[in-house]
């Protein structure tokens, strides 16, 4: 074998080795990657390198999967603010989960490592059916709404403090509207009372249903009942040409009905001769602001539009006392006043300025000079909360079913809230001590039910919510603002809320979530058949989910992410899905959970989890690991029992895992030298003179001329020398 094809063959051996080497490198580095949580520029298809990867590992028998995106759905909803519901969007991830989020991918068979890999992005929640209506419009009528109910309220304040003679009610003209004000009295405001005050406005049918065409406002001190024996059907008007309202402005409102023979408000247009169900021109609507409300026995259907306190049936505080409140200030102050001059001009004295009246006193006005301490009554009923009872009621079609604010005191059981366009039951600002036990709430366009921001020491038990568009329940507890703002709201975050022995499922979005806040309890529910389950996330603390069983939901059962500050994850049955428990950028202490039928992953962790605890569950599933812990740092993961676990890593994967770049190459330059060393083992050395091959100068040039033979002895040394010279 010539010496240049030996050569030859030495380079061909050195150029594969060091394909090989490139070849695996690039081929390992999105594996190492990924497994650090981190991204690389080779994850984009443009890019050459990943290009040359993708070559390289398809000769090497395996496919890169590329990265997929989830599409977020959107949807056109009424104002947050005019709607006064939050807007289902997607948040913006933490800084400390963007990277983590971009590799993440889609629960699919990943062709190249034969696993699948989590299906978290942004927020995903399904973001509601479209709203139907005309937003541009339906904003003007609510503005207009507001004009009219102010210049009510006005009237009204002129009326009581010029003393003037309106005992009974009136009625008062709003352009080409009427409104018949229900003034103060003892006795109840009825039916019959109403086909009395207003005989061409409030007019029985032939089939024995009352048509209401003008607008009712009920004044504090009056009440409005509204039953009959048998059963009552009220229609209100809501077409092209108006629609009407029944406002409680202070007062009381009552309706007596029974399961079988209820009362029924329902919208109606005229012309169809059925109720309205577009809310393009507006719609009839029922609304309390402050008062009192008493519901039993009763269907309100097709109601409302655009906004909370338009959406249908809206209890709503105020920010100011109550009408009766003023009213009864206003006569304590004049009759107190009287006294106190009748007593001075009987005894013929100056009263000192400085000193307290001597006829008596008045609360709230105080003399001169020293301060005392004062006295506040938080829990005062005339100030701005609404109180209610609602019981055995159904509320069907409205664009908000029922929407509460500024109420304390609330109680619904029993009831069917169905068919809104937008959420089904919202207890927006300021809701505290609420009560929700034993009620349905299915089918809505947005969330079932919605605990906004600022509401507190509400209870959610035995409740259904099913078959939303978007979340089943949805608990907020972030503050109403995070420094100085024009309207001074407050900065603390708000909670104490709980969730127990309910149904979520069938849900569009998440069967329950948990936005921010603290001291939120969830016990003992049924979650199932949703895109997640239970999720918590942004900084949310004191977080108890607790025995709760999850069934079939498509992506995370529990999942907690972007900031959850503590929580407590033990107890849980979770059945039949990708991911059991799904920790991302958080702390959780999740223990004694039991998990079967998983098919990625028992528990996942993400990011930074230093102070997470995940300890004694019970994992079984088929999936590429029962626990991943590949991505997050500072996790405590001990004594989980995995023993009914199976693994579906396939080799390449396997081998993925383990080939790190500096690993493979100094493996493949290690292995290089020892089939070298052991290439060279064996094989006898022939030992030949380095000159061997070399031309004697004599027999390249020959004897010279002039050269003489020379004499025997001389020659003979000459020879010998040779031969000695060779040998050696």
């Amino acid at each position: 074998m010539s010496r240049a094809l030996v050569r030859r063959r030495r380079r061909r051996v050195a150029a594969c080795t060091l394909a090989v080497v490139l070849a695996t490198t690039l081929a390992a580095t999105p594996a190492s990657a990924a497994g650090q949580g981190g991204t690389t520029s080779s994850d984009s298809p443009d890019n050459p390198v990943a290009a040359l990867a993708e070559v390289l590992a398809t000769l090497l028998g395996s496919v890169r999967a590329e990265p997929t995106a989830r599409a977020t759905p959107t949807s056109t909803a009424p104002d947050a603010t005019a709607a006064t519901a939050p807007a289902a969007t997607a948040p913006t991830p933490s800084a400390t989960s963007t990277s983590t989020d971009t590799t993440t991918r889609t629960a699919e068979d990943d062709a190249e490592t034969g696993e699948r890999v989590d299906a978290e992005d942004a927020d995903a929640s399904a973001g509601g059916r479209p709203y139907p209506g005309d937003p541009t419009t339906e904003a003007v009528l609510v503005a207009d709404e507001d004009d009219r109910l102010d210049e009510v309220r006005t009237v009204s304040s002129m009326v009581r403090w010029r003393q003037l003679d309106m005992t009974t009610p009136y009625r008062l003209t709003n352009g080409s509207t009427y409104t018949l004000v229900l003034t103060k009295r003892e006795a109840d405001y009825t039916v019959t009372d109403l086909l009395k005050l207003a005989p061409q406005t409030f007019v029985r049918q032939p089939d024995g249903a009352f048509l209401l065409t003008e607008n009712l406002v009920v004044q504090p001190g009056a009440t409005l009942a509204l039953t009959a024996p048998g059963g009552l059907t009220l229609r209100l008007a809501s077409d092209a040409e108006r629609f009407v309202s029944i406002v409680n402005y202070g007062g009381k409102l009552v309706t007596r009905g029974t399961s079988t023979d209820p009362v029924v408000v329902t919208s109606w247009d005229r012309a169809a001769g059925a109720a309205d169900v577009l809310t393009d021109d507006g719609r009839a609507y029922v609304r309390s602001i402050g008062g009192q409300v008493d519901l039993r026995g009763t269907q309100f259907r097709d109601l409302g539009f655009w906004s909370g306190r338009t959406g249908g049936v809206a209890l709503t505080g105020t920010d100011r006392p109550t009408g009766g409140a003023l009213e009864s200030f206003g006569r304590e102050l004049r009759d107190n006043v009287d006294a106190m001059r009748g007593q001075q001009q009987a005894a013929g004295t100056v009263p000192d300025p400085a000193a307290p009246p001597a006829g008596g006193t008045v609360d709230g006005v105080l003399p001169a000079g020293d301060l005392p301490l004062p006295e506040v009554d938080l829990d005062d009923p005339t100030f701005s909360y609404v109180a209610a009872s609602v019981d055995d009621v159904t509320f069907e079609g409205n664009a908000f079913g029922l929407f509460l604010s500024s109420a304390n005191g609330v109680d619904i059981t029993d009831s069917v809230v169905s068919g809104s366009l937008v959420d089904g039951l919202v207890l927006h600002r300021f809701v505290a001590n609420a009560a929700i036990s034993a009620t349905v709430v299915s089918d809505n366009g947005g969330d079932g039910i919605v605990l906004s921001r600022a509401t507190t020491g509400i209870v959610l038990s035995e409740v259904e919510s099913t078959g939303n568009a978007d979340d089943g329940i949805e608990l907020r507890g972030e503050s109403l603002a995070d420094g100085p703002s024009a309207t001074g709201s407050p900065v603390g975050d708000y909670g104490n809320n709980s969730v127990a022995n309910s149904t979520a499922s069938d849900n569009g979005g998440h069967g329950i979530e948990v936005v921010g806040g603290r001291n939120v309890s969830l016990t003992a529910n049924d979650v199932s058949g949703n895109d997640m389950g239970i999720v918590v996330r942004d900084p949310a603390s004191e977080i108890a989910i607790v025995g709760n069983r999850l069934r079939g939901n498509a992506r995370h059962a529990i999942a907690l992410r972007d900031g959850v500050l503590s929580a407590t994850v033990s107890g849980n049955v979770v059945e039949d899905g990708p991911n059991g428990v799904y920790l991302r950028d958080s702390v959780a202490d999740v223990r004694r959970n039991t998990m079967s039928g998983m098919t990625l992953h028992g528990v996942t962790l993400v990011g930074a989890t230093e102070g997470a605890v995940v300890r004694e569950n019970d994992l079984a599933g088929r999936g590429p690991s029962a626990v991943d812990v590949k991505r997050a740092t500072g996790a405590e993961v001990a004594d989980n029992d995995t023993s009914g676990w199976t693994s579906t890593k396939p080799f390449w994967t396997v081998v993925r895992n383990a080939a790190q770049p500096l690993t493979v190459m100094w493996v493949l330059l290690g292995l290089l030298v020892l089939v070298t060393a052991l290439r060279g083992l064996g094989r006898p050395r022939e030992r030949r003179h380095p000159y061997a091959a070399q031309a004697r100068m004599a027999e390249i040039v020959g004897r010279p001329a002039n050269d003489a033979p020379l004499p025997p002895h001389e020659a003979r040394q000459r020879r010998t020398g040779e031969v000695h010279g060779a040998s050696h």
